[in-house]
């Protein structure tokens, strides 16, 4: 019996037990990370204290920041236009495409590089930082935007190579959690946790890139028509490729710029504390980001094969997966936060508590809508949306503006909370619009 059903679960080709199926490698690796994440974060917090880690925080998320700008996210677009040629196993096609993805999010890097290049004084004059700050930083900044990881990410995922791409992202937290136990026991400062998060993203790129280059070969899939694949456009390629990215760069702008936000005008503490919440708040996103990637590449398969019933079953799944997974994970925040707090970071970051619940809310919101976004990419209407994070995005800064003033830490909590509300309700009316009228990829 039990033989049967795991020989089912592994054979079944239902759209919903292939996002599982696939989900389940990465979970493996997200749940690894998730377990270590807790820990580094633990021996960051303490080591640091709240205004160190603030300080840490706020250089972090400023990097990252200046990455989305201008280093360009290449995986969703080898999935969307690659998974017709994986269709049809039209190996020369596909190989073009992830080259030209490579080569753009290498620019975008090098771009990047630069800009920080040119940031960097503004930044050591407004923080006092030393000159052997300033390299630790720019040395964090170059491995970042030099490590092609996207266009390598992409090329697993439409492959359906999830376990490989999971060992990948298992790499970064488990880099992190043994430089953070050395600094730990030796001498733990910013500088070094940042040569540390650096070599993580390194390390990743290459192992990334080694599991590419095992599997050369364009294995193709099955498919319920074969249908010929038209190249994409310049034009499309492109423009799927900028809408796609505004969209993350939205989502980033609501993770990594408000932690900036926060800690030139209320202070490094402040940020602290607020990075914390918004840190154990999104290891639930970080987790529903793993059914969200192979979700993206089931409906891109679906699309391009026209199949619109399996397609709309898909959709109105995982939705429900997504509302009662969001619900539960909600009221574990609730009921043990302050507990997580305090085991974690330790009493002086039990402030953070209240932050947490309403980060907590926000990201549970997004949860629900977790298939929303996807679908609207594999559907081409990735400008869609786009309109619907530029909504919120735009709801976010008008509500910081009157908020963070006179409330600090927890207006900006309750600014993305409403931010997370209208964006989950227009990408749910926009995506009910497409699966009523859907448009086949192309």
């Amino acid at each position: 019996m039990l033989k049967n059903r795991i020989s089912k679960w592994t054979q079944s080709e239902d759209s919903l037990v292939r996002v599982f199926r696939n989900s389940s490698w990465l979970f493996s690796a997200k749940g690894i990370g998730a377990i270590l994440s807790i820990f580094y974060l633990a021996l960051l917090t303490r080591s640091l204290g709240v205004s160190g880690f603030g300080e840490f925080m706020m250089i972090v998320s400023a990097v990252q920041l200046l990455a989305a700008i201008l280093k360009l996210q290449t995986w969703q677009a080898v999935v969307r236009f690659g998974a017709p040629y994986l269709l049809t196993g039209d190996d020369r096609a596909f190989r073009k495409l992830s080259i030209r993805s490579f080569l753009i999010e290498l620019s975008g890097g090098i771009l990047a590089c630069g800009a920080l290049w040119l940031l960097l004084p503004v930044g050591g004059t407004h923080f006092g930082w030393s000159h052997s700050m300033a390299l630790a930083i720019m040395g964090y900044g170059a491995v970042v935007f030099l490590s092609v990881r996207s266009t390598a990410i992409g090329i697993l995922r439409a492959q359906d190579r999830f376990g490989g791409n999971a060992a990948g992202d298992a790499i970064i937290p488990l880099v992190r959690f043994t430089g953070a136990i050395l600094l730990f026991f030796a001498t733990p400062t910013i500088a070094g946790f940042l040569v540390v998060w650096a070599l993580s993203e390194f390390i990743s790129f290459l192992f990334m890139w080694f599991l590419v280059a095992r599997n050369r070969k364009v294995i193709a899939q099955p498919a319920s028509s074969q249908l010929p694949v038209t190249a994409p456009s310049w034009p499309e390629f492109f423009s799927f490729l900028f809408f796609t990215n505004l969209a993350f760069l939205a989502n980033v702008i609501r993770e990594r710029l408000v932690v900036v936000i926060v800690g030139i005008f209320v202070g490094p503490t402040a940020a602290g504390l607020y990075r914390l919440a918004d840190q154990l708040a999104n290891s639930v996103n970080r987790l529903a980001e793993v059914f969200a990637r192979p979700l993206f590449a089931e409906l891109s398969k679906l699309f391009a094969g026209n199949e619109s019933d399996r397609l709309t079953g898909l959709f109105w799944r995982s939705l429900r997966v997504s509302a009662v997974s969001g619900a539960v994970m909600f009221l574990a925040l609730v009921l043990l936060g302050q507990f997580m707090i305090d085991v974690i970071s330790g009493p002086e970051f039990l402030a953070a508590y209240p932050i947490l619940l309403l980060l907590g809310a926000a990201t549970i919101i997004s949860l629900s809508g977790l298939g929303l976004e996807p679908l609207l990419q594999a559907a081409n209407r990735a400008h869609v949306a786009l309109i619907a994070k530029l909504a919120g995005l735009t709801a976010l800064a008008m509500a910081m503006t009157l908020l963070l003033p006179k409330y600090g830490t927890m207006g900006v909590s309750w600014a993305m909370l409403l931010s997370a509300i209208i964006t989950t309700i227009l990408l749910f009316l926009f995506s009910r619009s497409a699966i009523a009228k859907p448009h086949p990829a192309a």
